[in-house]
């Protein structure tokens, strides 16, 4: 029989670390720690000497990994006489080792831990290269049942990328990508069946704000706990979505009748608010709203943000005069940039009179619109368009620069001393630039500043104090 000294010459020139420990015990002879008795010369290697034979396993072990809870598992060794085996990545090693722990016959405690960084790298080469394994696959030389095992490996990693394609990765809802490859053969097959489709269009009310404010990981958090309650809707007749950004959709097959597609709607809508997530929501279905996918989604677009326009929170189905609102929108859009670039736009000075004093306190500037084809075009209808649109920014530049001229020319001929007041949008307000831009006018033209008056909305105030100050 081989005595101890052999057996620790033989373990010193095996690759594999060894650590042999005994238990120790408490009063009431239960294992509390256990107290290395032997450690080769592979394990102080791979430990990089960070554990000693004067360290007892629980103040040592967690250096490997601190989500081992490394005393339970020996004294489970010891209890039941199974092993215990387990991959793990050391953070403060930066390396990944595969770790049995098992009791000897002897009482003691066996840790047997392997440098497992290559068959990791391996893993990670497998995945990479299994896109060339069917153009390599005659060049090697590989037993029937191993290359069987490779095709299912390759199988389950095909299916996790197609998953990852297909799913967005912060809900897990089927995206964009999935919704476009499907949307086309489920409309033909309604078609072919004659049914109909209806897709709500959902966006989470003010959740852009949220991010500003709260931080982008608060608004993550909505958006994950509204994709898990409308996970809790899907069925062989609806799908659900997770469309980018704030945007969700819920695609519903075989619609029987209008009343249904109301039902499902406001069952959604309230399953959101009760756990606090308002959102706007538009309807559309096919064939009775739309003939094709893009006119399917485009009308549940433009219903959801007829929502937005009249308070948030609720839901519409989309109707006709919408894409002819639509249509004339986007055709204010492009007169007022050629009205920019035309130089079409009017100033006029409406004068202000002091009730108490019956003299005339001062101007205001008020910006005028006359379009060759739409005749004249009154402030209410394309200043909210531009505002939309950020071209109020450049017109609202033009209006103080001209309001600036004119005072120059009133205060050098007219010796004038009124108040001149130029309403200011608060998108304009809002602008980074806005008061750099300002000041240059102010040096640019010799005027007395304090004759001018910038009038701005209430809105402005409530929306975001803090940014507005």
């Amino acid at each position: 029989m081989l005595d101890l000294k052999i057996y620790e010459d033989i373990a010193s020139f095996t690759s594999e670390g060894l650590l042999v420990a005994k238990p120790r015990y408490t009063e009431k002879n239960e294992i509390y720690d256990f107290e290395p008795v032997y450690i080769n010369q592979a394990y102080e290697k791979l430990t990089q000497n960070k554990i000693h034979i004067d360290h007892v396993l629980s103040k040592s072990l967690g250096f490997l990994s601190e989500s081992l809870d490394w005393i339970k598992l020996g004294v489970q060794a010891f209890e039941t006489d199974l092993y215990y085996e387990k991959s793990f990545f050391s953070q403060n090693l930066n390396s990944w080792f595969f770790v049995s722990i098992k009791k000897l016959p002897s009482d003691l405690l066996l840790i047997n831990l392997h440098d497992i960084n290559k068959d990791k790298e391996l893993e990670q080469q497998l995945r990479r290269q299994n896109l060339r394994l069917a153009a390599l696959s005659e060049e090697l030389v590989l037993s029937r049942q191993d290359l069987h095992n490779k095709l299912e490996k390759i199988q389950s990693l095909n299916s996790s990328l197609e998953h990852l394609a297909f799913h967005d990765p912060l809900t897990d809802l089927p995206n964009r990508s999935y919704f476009n490859e499907i949307i086309n053969n489920i409309l033909l097959n309604a078609q072919n069946i004659n049914t109909k489709v209806a897709l709500m269009f959902i966006d989470i009310d003010d959740l852009k704000d949220i991010n500003d404010s709260q931080g982008h990981n608060f608004g993550d958090t909505i958006l994950k706990l509204a994709g898990n309650q409308l996970k809790h809707f899907e069925k062989d007749d609806i799908q659900v979505f997770r469309f980018g950004g704030d945007e969700f959709l819920v695609l519903m097959t075989n619609v029987q009748s209008h009343n249904s597609v109301v039902t499902i709607t406001d069952t959604i809508l309230e399953a959101l608010n009760i756990i606090n997530i308002p959102v706007s929501a538009g309807i559309s279905i096919y064939p009775d709203d739309a003939k094709s996918t893009d006119e399917l989604l485009k009308f549940a677009d433009m219903a959801m943000y007829q929502v937005k326009a009249s308070g948030k929170n609720s839901s519409i189905f989309f109707e006709q005069l919408m894409h002819q609102k639509l249509l004339e929108r986007l055709t204010l859009e492009e007169k007022i940039g050629e009205a920019i670039k035309n130089n079409c736009f009017q100033l006029y000075f409406q004068p202000q009179y002091d009730i108490c004093s019956k003299s005339l306190r001062g101007f205001e500037a008020l910006l005028r619109w006359h379009d060759k084809d739409l005749g004249w075009i009154q402030p209410d209808l394309f200043i909210p368009v531009a505002e939309d649109t950020k071209l109020i920014i450049p017109i609202g530049l033009w209006v103080i620069e001209k309001t600036f001229q004119t005072l120059e020319k009133w205060q050098k001929n007219y010796d004038f001393k009124g108040i001149i007041s130029i309403n200011v949008s608060p998108v304009q307000l809002k602008d980074p630039n806005f008061v750099f831009e300002v000041e240059a006018l102010l040096n640019k033209y010799t005027i007395t500043p304090k004759l001018l008056e910038i009038e701005i909305t209430e809105g402005i105030l409530i929306d975001n104090t803090e940014q507005t100050i």
